[in-house]
């Protein structure tokens, strides 16, 4: 898998799930009783020179994030998230040197963290397996918590005295070749944001994740939300870690600590939901997250996560119907992959399949992996790889019903057809594509040289 993120700062991660609406908006709604929202130490904290470095390195970090193109800038899908985020805020006073920003980074992991400086950032691969409303809140609530508890500095300050001890061990060790003690500091990042980042991936204490997932329900319900979305969370993150392959596990993958945090989540909610609390409709929600769903799916497609990309492309054909658009991402979804189930086998979740899962991603390009299922002795991938075949031909000719004119549908259903060796369907399709954009595509060249190509294949004699 792609990794987009090279350094930054991973303190919560959520999973998608869903929880059944039936308002988009409410006039007014009783205030839940017994439920304090904590400011942390707020403004209370006392900053040292070690903090403010600190409170540098992420300055310049947001700053690379927009000069690298990294964050999703859409109107509409920021006035969005920035009123959901606003409204968990309310009307607690913001901790010093904090200013709070609710941004989208481009990348299809299923991620969320918040920067001590305020900057609270949620990846375009966790908005797309979202379903509604409150459950984003329960993101911002968990993620605006952990500013306002002052995390980022408390670890910060954990990780450099670890870091000191390291380096001391590793010194006395020095004499010894090879010895733990020194990999250990050999390998051991240089700067504090990179060392931060390694912890973080891995988690928080579980004191810190629990404080914040504390914290953060109770924020969610005062501000209205329902918060039973935080439990769903967690819950359907469960289900989605198993759904593709991941190099590494992270905290929040733990089944068990994801099941202990969902209960807890569960005799919260179950206690104070208020009445007419806020979940907002499925739909509402994706009319609004099209364009982090569209850039996913395009990052699936590119980073061999075709199950992803088929879920996704789905659930927007399933909303949008008669849009060309998406059913052509479905089709090229259907189309990658391949002799793959859209969903993980039985077998894949066994300690072997896992295991083969992940010498077929380290070790093999995406069509020698293809090529390996289907040369497994008594699989059924050969039967898959046509079922997906028929299944992606039918979002292409429904791309092609809903708009005729849409040219990309064309090319993408001459691929497919190539890879059935249906020549003369592909040298078909392949020359609509290019009547369609007449001298304006930069792959005309390419489609041509294929054109000829399939014209030579069909002249052929067959033996």
């Amino acid at each position: 898998m792609v990794r987009t993120l090279s350094a930054v700062f991973v303190f919560g991660l959520f999973g998608f799930g869903f929880l059944e609406a039936q308002q988009t908006s409410v006039p007014s709604q009783s205030k839940p009783t017994g439920v304090q929202v904590s400011e942390g130490p707020g403004t209370a904290f006392q900053f040292t020179k070690v903090d403010n470095d600190l409170l540098a390195e992420v300055d310049d970090l947001d700053v690379q994030y927009e000069k690298k193109g990294l964050v999703l800038h859409d109107a509409d899908l920021q006035a969005f998230i920035d009123t959901v985020g606003y409204r968990i805020l309310g009307d607690r006073p913001v901790p010093e040197k904090v200013t709070f920003r609710f941004l989208v980074l481009k990348t299809a992991e299923v991620n969320a963290f918040a920067m001590p400086n305020g900057s609270v950032y949620i990846t375009t691969g966790l908005l797309a397996l979202l379903e509604n409303e409150a459950q984003l809140a329960a993101i911002l609530a968990h993620e605006t918590a952990h500013v306002y508890d002052r995390h980022p500095y408390l670890e910060n300050g954990s990780i450099r005295k670890k870091t000191v001890a390291s380096e001391i061990i590793a010194v006395a060790a020095a004499g010894v070749p090879g010895g733990y003690a020194t990999w250990l500091a050999k390998n051991v990042a240089a700067s504090t944001s990179q060392l931060l980042l390694v912890a973080s991936i891995y988690g928080y204490s579980r004191e810190k994740e629990s404080q914040a997932d504390h914290d953060g329900i109770a924020a969610m319900t005062v501000a209205g939300y329902n918060p039973h979305a935080m439990a769903v969370t967690f819950e359907l993150l469960d289900q989605e870690s198993t759904f593709e392959y991941e190099p590494h596990s992270t905290f929040y993958q733990d089944h068990p600590k994801l099941a202990t945090r969902r209960e807890e989540a569960l005799v919260f909610a179950d206690a104070h939901t208020p009445a007419n609390a806020r979940t907002g409709l499925k739909q509402d929600y994706i009319n609004v997250v099209v364009p982090a769903m569209v850039w996913d799916i395009n990052a699936d497609l590119e980073s061999r996560r075709p199950r992803t990309a088929v879920a996704r492309a789905t659930r927007l054909v399933e909303a949008f119907p008669g849009d060309a658009r998406y059913q052509l991402l479905l089709g090229e979804s259907y189309r990658a992959l391949g002799a793959k189930t859209a969903i993980p086998t039985t077998s894949e979740l066994t300690p072997y399949g896992e295991d083969l899962q992940r010498k077929q991603v380290l070790k093999m390009t995406e069509q020698q992996e293809q090529k390996a299922l289907l040369n497994t002795p008594g699989s059924q991938a050969a039967l898959t790889l046509k079922e997906n075949q028929a299944k992606a031909e039918t979002a292409f000719l429904a791309a092609i019903q809903s708009d005729p004119q849409y040219a990309l549908t064309y090319r993408e259903l001459g691929f497919l057809y190539q890879d059935e060796s249906r020549f003369a369907d592909a040298t078909v399709n392949y020359k609509h594509y290019l009547q369609l954009v007449a001298n304006t595509s930069l792959d005309r060249l390419r489609i041509a040289r294929r054109i000829a190509e399939m014209e030579k294949l069909q002249s052929a004699p067959s033996h």
